[in-house]
């Protein structure tokens, strides 16, 4: 879809190019959402591409996924053997359903920013406790861990051992499901996401 709103397309090279944000600015990724639909309160395109971040990036850490990542990179990400959950990837990419087109334009970063009931990226990364770091534009990056960021309430965390985690996610009512949720993960503490206690 045209958007026959916007009259500029900024690109900048680096995140202080934008130092700060006003109305009828959107940011543009994948843009597959934002063309799918009428942006009239829209009038500039942040092209967040022209930023050339890395898409991956396997570190001692884990991997590092940016926000342009698109699905299609990340399906295609060679992991190393020792990382037992890498299958997980190309499963949520394959979840989505979505077309060639969108395939090769949705960007990680979209999908959860996006919060869509079609979230696979949101379950990749809340079931590999992934961490979040967000860029707010009057203040430093910090990062969040990913189950928090979308809501979820987590209580009663203990760190039992270097490889043993437990915690619990808290109903939203009185009525809800108390779940507990555990790792022991000796062979995952080196792969895509380090299981830690997240303050």
């Amino acid at each position: 879809m045209n958007l026959n709103t916007v009259t500029e397309v900024k690109r900048p090279a680096s995140a202080e190019d934008i130092p700060e944000w006003r109305e009828g600015y959107a940011w543009l990724a994948g843009g597959t959402w934002l063309f799918s639909t009428p942006q009239i309160a829209t009038h500039t395109l942040i092209d967040l591409e022209a930023l050339r971040w890395p898409a991956l990036k396997a570190t001692e850490g884990g991997l590092e996924i940016a926000a342009t990542c698109t699905i299609a990179e990340l399906e295609r990400f060679q992991a190393p053997a020792e990382w037992t959950a890498a299958p997980l990837f190309r499963l949520c990419c394959h979840a989505l359903l979505m077309s060639f087109k969108i395939y090769n334009a949705a960007t990680v970063g979209g999908n959860i920013c996006m919060s869509l009931p079609a979230g696979a990226m949101i379950s990749l990364t809340t079931s590999l406790e992934g961490t979040y770091t967000l860029w707010p534009r009057n203040g430093k990056p910090r990062k969040v861990a990913a189950l928090k960021q979308q809501g979820v309430r987590i209580v009663d965390e203990t760190e039992w051992s270097p490889t043993s985690y437990e915690a619990f996610i808290s109903p939203r009512s009185a009525h809800g499901v108390l779940i507990q949720f555990g790792s022991d993960y000796p062979t995952l503490a080196s792969g895509p996401a380090k299981l830690k206690k997240k303050e």
